[in-house]
């Protein structure tokens, strides 16, 4: 398509008015009106069409807004209620006596989400009911029974205001009784409504869940947080009622100290009986060994008591005698080490080398100073011999003499200075076991009294000082009872909030108005690219290929019949910019030949065809318009002429050339009319007579422009554009079909056709068109020449 255009430039003389040389150079270049780049972001086709779109945005905008405000009914502001509770640390140990603290920081926090805590206060605060705030105090009294059936419920009174019944969510009547009367005990509810309170045909709601399950949920509400080692427990809970969330909070943190306090008293108590019992345990056992000291005193009040003086010689060879006991039953045991030590590393040396270091961390070996120099040699002969085989081979005679004296040392000489050690150890342990079995004899002498009298009074001594300590930590214990604090305050109490701390209203609305737009926007640039109507002048230039001679601009109709003359003048300024597009382009000798069409119908080809013959004939060309729709040409009537005879006429000889030319209220504009109707037109069209027409038809008028029908109306267009060698097309915005429009001109690429260009039109200004438009009020006006005074010099137009 591209290709079928010729770059301008060449010389237009023939083409001129009579009278005229040629035409002035306001414009020249290769591209015959400005177009948008087809790169980048086109922020121009994008705005257009989101300005095309603009209701279809505001619908869904308004329908998405909608939808966030009405789920907004369903959603109520969420308020916050906060309370502290001081916590006290751990006691000092100076000063006044304190009682250990009852739980550690940590488990506060899970003290306070046990259900001993949260059952409490979901009894207290009836949690487990849910009802309209404004029907509280019908339910100043409800509560439940041991059994009861949880569930959604309705009380309705009677139209008379006499009886009331209660049902179930499923309608199932539980029961019907008097007004004021006791209600649902049949299904473990204890109530009874006030009468007062009660209206005729009056119909209430509510709801019983479990106790433990209003526990679970009062657990999700409250968020508790403390410090690992912090004093201080701060509580959040977060709901939709005000007043029952901040009674709730002072409920829980009343009941939470409570509870605290009591398990405090608990422990205080436990202990003290534990200590009682204590005490009594150890002071019988105390009595016990008491008396057990006195009895055996008596029995040996005849003998010799401790007091009676010990002979001098007794009294210091006493301590010798058991210290040189004790030395020599050590001295025996580490003979015998040493030796089952010596004897271990021999056993072990027999499956391979002989360790060096094992000998040497026995005691006894470093005192045989012949054992540890053989043991010496050994680590020494080891060394050079790692030496050797470093630079010699295993046979090299030295190697072989060093291995000889490590065997040697390792298999006769180590084992039998092992041997002999072995059996001096021996020996030096006999003599001390004979020395020890003296000894003992010796001890066993001292008189069993005296131990025996110790060990009673030892006895009595322990359990003296075990009866005084727990004595002292029950009065202790005793004391705390008595004066027990509980280690959690209130600090803080909640207190009623003011203003909601949550609402997500107006941010769902936000949210719901930023997305439906955004879904808008998304679904107007969507529905913009599955648009196969020509919407923006890069369509027609990227992907046709085709120059752009003008635009015009839609007209709006004033009243019927009338338009706005601005718009009128925006009109005929585009078919004179056409005009001197169309004259620069065409670049060929001789008059200009062209067949105007367009790919369907309703582009306005017609429109096109007329205004543009017009505007030729304004500028000075003799211009001829031919009707080419010899099926629905209506040229004829907008010049208000006779249609018959016209083309077809001529064509099948019926009429002559001066028969169907005709004026066209314009003295350089002359019309061919369609002629008569004929099923064999298209025939007559590409006939010989019709290429005999167009050749005498060149010699009588600088401009011919042929009006075709549409491209997809069928053959006869192309006949038409074979006939002139050039044709223009004319696109509609919002209407031409663009895959219609490239399937057509692929189809004249085959025809020896010189496609010149097209023309967009009924095109809004603004948008990608922006620069299509014209200056509004720069209109020349009509106005006569004043006449001059005679004798001024000037000639008069009039003249």
């Amino acid at each position: 398509m591209a290709g079928n255009l010729v770059p301008s430039g060449e010389s237009s003389d023939a083409l001129a008015p009579a009278g005229q040389t040629g035409l002035p150079a306001v414009y020249s270049g290769n591209s015959p009106m400005p177009v948008e780049e087809g790169g980048g972001i086109q922020f121009r086709r994008y705005t257009a069409a989101l300005n095309r779109y603009k209701w279809l945005i505001l619908l869904v905008t308004l329908l998405g807004t909608a939808a966030g405000v009405l789920v907004t009914r369903f959603m109520k502001p969420q308020y916050t209620v906060q309370a502290t509770i001081w916590i006290e640390g751990e006691p000092q140990r100076s000063g006044p006596i304190r009682p250990d603290g009852l739980l550690q920081s940590f488990a506060w926090v899970e003290l306070l989400k046990t259900y001993t805590v949260l059952d409490t206060v979901v009894q207290k605060e009836k949690l487990f009911l849910y009802h309209a705030p404004g029907d509280s105090l019908l339910f100043t009294d409800f509560a439940l029974a041991d059994r009861f059936r949880p569930g959604s419920y309705e009380l309705t009174v009677d139209k008379q205001g006499k009886s009331a019944t209660l049902k179930t969510k499923e309608g199932l009547v539980v029961q019907t009784g008097a007004l004021g009367d006791s209600i649902g005990n049949r299904v473990g509810l204890v109530w009874r409504p006030s009468a007062a309170m009660l209206k005729p045909a009056q119909k209430v709601g509510f709801m019983v869940i479990t106790p433990r399950e209003a526990s679970a949920a009062l657990t999700n509400q409250l968020t508790p947080v403390m410090a690992e080692d912090g004093n201080f427990l701060r509580l959040e809970m977060v709901g939709e009622d005000p007043v029952r969330l901040t009674a709730t909070m002072n409920t829980l943190t009343h009941t939470f100290v409570s509870v605290a306090a009591d398990l405090k008293k608990r422990k205080l108590t436990e202990l003290s009986k534990i200590l009682a019992d204590q005490v009594a345990t150890v002071g019988r056992q105390l009595k016990e060994a008491e008396n057990q000291l006195e009895s055996f005193k008596v029995r040996t009040i005849t003998l010799p008591s401790t007091d009676t003086p010990i002979p001098v010689g007794t009294q210091q060879v006493q301590g010798t005698v058991i210290s040189n006991y004790l030395s020599q039953r050590l001295q025996i045991d580490e003979l015998k080490h040493d030796r089952e030590s010596i004897q271990r590393v021999l056993e072990g040396a027999k499956g391979g080398q002989l360790s060096v270091d094992a000998f040497q961390t026995i005691p006894a070996v470093k005192n045989a100073p012949d054992f540890n120099k053989a043991l010496g040699e050994l680590s020494v002969s080891q060394a050079e011999l790692r030496a050797l085989e470093y630079k010699y081979t295993p046979e090299h005679k030295p190697v072989k003499d060093l291995k000889d004296r490590i065997q040697t040392l390792q298999t006769q000489i180590i084992p039998s200075y092992a041997q002999q050690l072995i059996g001096a150890l021996q020996a030096q342990e006999n003599d001390l076991n004979a020395r020890v079995t003296t000894a003992s004899r010796g001890l066993q002498e001292i008189p069993q009294r005296m131990i025996t009298e110790q060990r009673l009074a030892r006895e009595v001594t322990s359990f003296q000082t075990i009866y005084t300590d727990l004595e002292s930590r029950y009065q202790a214990a005793k004391l705390a009872e008595a004066s027990a604090i509980p280690d959690v305050r209130i600090l803080d109490e909640a207190t009623k909030p003011e203003s909601p701390s949550r609402n997500d209203a107006p941010r769902l609305i936000l949210i719901a108005f930023m997305g439906s737009l955004g879904l808008a926007t998304g679904l107007a640039l969507l529905l913009d690219r599955l648009d196969k109507r020509f919407r923006y002048p890069d369509q027609v230039t990227n992907e046709l290929g085709l120059s752009i001679f003008g635009a015009i601009p839609a007209i709006k109709r004033l009243k019927v019949g009338t338009e706005d003359p601005e718009e009128a003048a925006q009109v005929v300024e585009a078919f004179r910019s056409i005009r001197l597009n169309l004259v620069h382009s065409y670049g060929a000798a001789g008059p200009v030949m062209l067949t105007i069409s367009s790919p369907g119908p309703g582009d306005g080809k017609s429109l096109v065809s007329s205004n543009l013959a017009l505007s030729f004939a304004d500028a000075g060309y003799r211009t001829l318009l031919v009707d080419g729709d010899i099926r629905r040409g209506e040229l004829h009537k907008m010049f208000g002429i006779e249609r018959v005879p016209g083309l077809i006429d001529y064509l099948s000889r019926s009429a002559t050339l001066e028969d169907v030319l005709r004026p066209a209220g314009n003295k350089n504009l002359t019309l061919l009319p369609c002629g008569i109707r004929r099923q064999h037109g298209p025939e007559l069209l590409g006939s010989a007579r019709m290429s005999e027409l167009m050749a005498d038809l060149k010699g009588r008028f600088n401009v011919i422009i042929v009006d075709s029908p549409p491209l997809g109306a069928g053959i006869d267009p192309f006949v038409l554009g074979t006939a002139t060698g050039n044709i223009m097309l004319v696109l509609r915005s919002g209407e031409t079909n663009r895959e219609m429009a490239e399937a057509k001109l692929k189809l004249l690429d085959r025809l020896p056709i010189r496609i010149l260009g097209a023309v967009l039109n009924d095109i809004r200004a603004g948008g990608v068109y922006q620069y299509y438009s014209y200056v509004y009020g720069y209109v020349a006006d009509e106005e006569k020449a004043a006449r001059l005074p005679r004798g001024s010099g000037a000639v008069s137009p009039e003249a």
